[in-house]
C-alpha cells in the first residue's frame, strides 16, 4: 500500500517495473521494504524474480538484520543492505558486525528529533 493505493498484483507489477529498469540500463536498484514492527517479509519468489530480471547491483533496506542480510547475500538476491536504525544506536556498527559484537538497543523515543538525547550519546562497544 502506498498513500492508500493497494496494488492488486504487486509481484507482477514490480517485476515488470524491474524489467523496464533493466532495459534502461540503470546501475543499481534500491528496494525499501516495509519497516514497521511485525511487517511481513517479501516472499522469496519476489527476491528470486528481481535477481533473475536485474543484472545490476541490488540494494535492500527495511529492518534488515545482519543474519537476514547474510542469508540474502549468500543466495545472491542482493548486493548491499542498509542498516538505518541500528546505525543510529551503534556509531561503530561496521566494526560490531565484523567482530560479531552485540548491538546497542535502539530507543525509538529519541530518534529523528526532540532533544539532544540519543543524538550522539550511544556508546561505542567496550572490549
Amino acid at each position: 500500500m502506498y498513500l492508500g493505493l493497494v496494488e492488486s498484483d504487486p509481484h507482477h507489477t514490480y517485476i515488470e517495473a524491474v524489467k523496464v529498469l533493466e532495459k534502461a540500463g540503470i546501475a543499481y536498484l534500491s528496494i525499501a521494504e516495509a519497516d514497521w514492527d511485525n511487517a511481513p517479509d517479501l516472499p522469496e519468489p519476489f527476491y528470486q524474480a528481481v535477481r533473475a530480471e536485474f543484472s545490476g547491483r541490488i540494494i535492500y533496506a527495511g529492518k534488515y538484520t545482519v543474519e537476514k542480510s547474510l542469508n540474502m547475500l549468500s543466495k545472491g538476491y542482493g548486493d548491499l543492505f542498509a542498516f538505518g536504525r541500528p546505525f543510529i544506536a551503534n556509531p561503530d556498527l561496521p566494526e560490531r558486525i565484523a567482530h560479531h559484537w552485540s548491538l546497542n538497543e535502539v530507543d525509538p523515543a529519541t530518534m529523528y528529533g526532540g532533544t539532544e538525547i540519543g543524538y550522539s550519546d550511544y556508546p561505542y562497544y567496550q572490549k
